[in-house]
Formats: structure tokens, C-alpha cells, sequence
């Protein structure tokens, strides 16, 4: 690899770093602005969403540049394809976390709505997975990538829980349903964020092995059709 090439893609990889590493310190505060209905908090979490953005667009022009002026192949091509994908669902994760922290101010409202939750819970999990999944990239390790979609079931299944909950809340309490309904939004959010992370560990196994895990099941169902198909 040519010295300025992987200069250049350290220096890359490094700003998805830290883009990673604001992306989860935004998760962090807008849950704690959510669960303690601290309406500045979450609007520190909204202010500085642009900071994500930002970065989102620089990772972007960066990939763009190296494209253009080394027209990298192999394991270079392979990194740079992974970071666009990476750089996609940190800036979902960002939005979903500034979309969570909008709802704190509804909570003001009714604080008790949340004592049938298990948001806490859910959200330590996909911290968890978001920070197993920089770790994965950062150490370049395909295991731990492996690992992280494991644990969506049990958020997944946290989430049904919150709306069932909430479904019963909102028959128990009508004049609360808005407040309930904002919940069940910012519950599905912190799906939402676990499922980008596994996207992003997809992304890493893809980095490392060169081996595409995306929809494994219909790839498997394609080359069973493929091989079981008869002759010409």
C-alpha cells in the first residue's frame, strides 16, 4: 500500500472513531434525559446531533477523495466500502438518539408512566452492542463481531414488553395516550439503534473475512436453489 494511501485511511478510520464515540456518548445522555426528564439535557442531545452530521459528511468527501486519487483495490477497497456503510448507521444511530431525547419533554408530564418500563434495561444492552461493535472495528476483531447480533433478541423482546405496556397504559389512562405513544416511539428507537449496531459488526466481519453475513438465510436459500438446480 502506498505511504500516503495508509496515511490516509488511518486518518479515516480515526474520524469514524470518534464519530463513533460521540454517536454513543449521545445515546448515553439521551436515555438519562428520557429517564430522568431532563429536558436540557435532551436538548444538548438535539444541539449537537449537527456534530454528527458534520462528521457523517466529512467521512463521506474523505472516501470520495481516496476513491478518486488512488482507485484502491482489494482489502483498501474492502475498508472503504465498510466505512461508508459504518459511517450510514452511526449517523441513523445519531438521529434515532436526538429522537429519543425529544420525548423527554413529554414525560414531564406524567414521570410515573415510566416505573412499567424496562427502557433502562434495553438501552444498557444496546450501548452494549454499539460499543461491542467499535471495539470489533477498532481491534479489527471478526469474533466479537459475530457475537453482537445475540444479543437483539433480548432487546427485541424488551421492546414488545414496553408496548404491550403501553398499549395497556393508554386503555388504563386515555388522557395520557400522547405521552404514551411518544414512549412507545422512543422504545423502538433503541431497537432501531441495536439493529444499526449489528449492522455495523455485519460490516466488520465483511472488513476482515471479505464474507458478506447481510440476509445470510436468503443467501443460503439461492446457492441451495443454485446447486440443486437441474443441468442444461
Amino acid at each position: 500500500m502506498p505511504p500516503r494511501l495508509t496515511r490516509e485511511i488511518a486518518e479515516l478510520r480515526s474520524r469514524l472513531l470518534d464519530m463513533a464515540t460521540i454517536v454513543a456518548e449521545q445515546f448515553t445522555d439521551a436515555m438519562e434525559a428520557l429517564l430522568a426528564h431532563d429536558v436540557d439535557l435532551a436538548d444538548q442531545v438535539v444541539a449537537r446531533d449537527r456534530e454528527v452530521d458534520r462528521l457523517e459528511l466529512e467521512v463521506d468527501k474523505s472516501c470520495e477523495r481516496i476513491m478518486a486519487r488512488h482507485q484502491p483495490v482489494a482489502t483498501d477497497l474492502r475498508t472503504l466500502l465498510t466505512v461508508e456503510k459504518i459511517n450510514t448507521d452511526l449517523e441513523r444511530i445519531g438521529d434515532h438518539c436526538r429522537n429519543v431525547a425529544r420525548n423527554a419533554e413529554h414525560v414531564t408530564e406524567v414521570p410515573s408512566i415510566l416505573d412499567s418500563l424496562h427502557l433502562r434495561e434495553m438501552s444498557e444492552i444496546a450501548r452494549r452492542m454499539l460499543d461491542d461493535a467499535k471495539q470489533a472495528f477498532l481491534d479489527q476483531n471478526a469474533e466479537l463481531a459475530r457475537r453482537i447480533p445475540e444479543l437483539d433478541d433480548e432487546v427485541d423482546r424488551l421492546h414488545e414488553e414496553n408496548f404491550r405496556a403501553l398499549v395497556d397504559y393508554i386503555k388504563a389512562h386515555p388522557e395520557h395516550a400522547e405521552v404514551a405513544a411518544h414512549l412507545i416511539t422512543a422504545s423502538k428507537a433503541v431497537e432501531r439503534i441495536s439493529d444499526h449496531s449489528i449492522n455495523i459488526a455485519k460490516g466488520v466481519v465483511f472488513l476482515i473475512e471479505g464474507v458478506d453475513i447481510r440476509h445470510a438465510s436468503i443467501q443460503d436459500e439461492a446457492a441451495s436453489n443454485s446447486n440443486g438446480a437441474p443441468s442444461q
